[in-house]
């Protein structure tokens, strides 16, 4: 709505001062009616579902595709493994970057593979 900081605060001290003591308590009465009205709505509308659909609601939540998030599925997966666990030691790996660097530096030289390049343009293709 739009709403943030001090502006419902405010619209609340209005709304009292307009109001006034008098008749604040019969407001409240109003306002709690109304809540348990909306609950009531709500429980009902959600036997009429469960006796119309046959299944209930709580059951929907089955169906649910966040529940299919792939990074969820992993970490379930991992279990109580960690990474580190799995994945080989930092030393292990500088050592084999060491040997690789030295590798590099003796006479077979490679071109550095600086990815996709980007095609011809071609202005009679258009």
């Amino acid at each position: 709505m739009g709403l943030g900081g001090w502006e419902p605060v405010v619209l609340l001290i209005v709304f009292l001062v307009i109001i006034g003591p008098q008749r604040l308590p019969e407001y409240t009465r109003n306002v709690v009616r109304m809540v348990r009205r909306a609950r009531r709505w709500v429980d009902d509308s959600r036997e009429t579902v469960e006796s119309e659909m046959g299944i209930a609601v709580d059951d929907l939540r089955k169906y649910d595709p966040r529940q299919y998030d792939p990074r969820r599925i992993i970490r379930e997966a991992w279990g109580d493994t960690s990474p580190e666990d799995i994945l080989p030691d930092k030393e292990a790996l500088a050592v084999g970057a060491a040997g690789a660097a030295a590798k590099k530096t003796g006479s077979s030289r490679r071109k550095k593979d600086t990815g996709p390049q980007r095609a011809p343009f071609d202005d009679e293709a258009t």
